[in-house]
């Protein structure tokens, strides 16, 4: 939901107060309200002879049946097939046949508690100026042109290879070897034979 479509806190409100008034109106209905419009439409139409055992079990799966349903709805729901608006007039409904009108009568009011509970917990998003935009749009583009720039091949020659890197130590030694060999060379002497070794040894 756009944020300028969002319900403000007094708006909220008075949505909230609405959902609590449909909660309370839909509470399921006492058993004694459900007895007596049974007994009324049991009494005043006809209905199949049933033993007392059986009158009891009737009564309860009356109970059971209808007591998910706010007792308003039960009393409409008598007065319609008392009157005939509903049923065929004659013959006293089932249990099953007063929980089908019931449903009918509060469709209205669940559908409005539905549309309630959607606005009050739908997710609110905030609509970008154009402003806002103009800037996403503007680093976008630069992201665009950097990555291009970055992603293009080399124009320039290949950079030069780093000189070996070699132990410090090793080179100090390789190169007091290259002195003496040097020196000797000078003076006419032979090379020692533990430098001519360290020259065979050397890479």
């Amino acid at each position: 939901m756009s944020a300028a479509a969002a319900p403000t806190d007094e708006q909220r409100g008075l949505l909230l107060d609405r959902r609590s008034e449909i909660d309370a109106g839909l509470k399921g209905a006492d058993d004694i309200t459900i007895r007596e419009n049974v007994g009324i439409l049991r009494s005043s139409m006809a209905t199949a002879p049933l033993g007392p055992e059986a009158m009891q079990l009737a009564k309860q799966g009356f109970i059971m049946v209808l007591g998910q349903y706010p007792a308003w709805a039960v009393v409409e729901t008598t007065m319609r097939f008392l009157s005939g608006r509903t049923g065929n007039g004659t013959y006293a409904p089932t249990a099953a046949e007063m929980a089908n009108v019931c449903r009918e009568l509060i469709s209205g009011h669940l559908a409005e508690r539905a549309r309630i509970n959607a606005i009050l917990d739908a997710e609110v998003y905030h609509v970008a100026s154009e402003a806002d935009r103009a800037e996403i749009n503007r680093a976008h583009a630069e992201f665009v042109a950097e990555t291009t720039k970055r992603a293009a091949a080399p124009t320039g020659p290949a950079p030069e290879p780093l000189p070996e890197r070699r132990d410090s130590k090793l080179a100090a030694d390789l190169e007091r070897r290259r002195a003496r060999r040097e020196a000797g060379k000078r003076e006419g002497a032979p090379a020692p034979a533990s430098a001519l070794s360290e020259e065979d040894g050397e890479t």
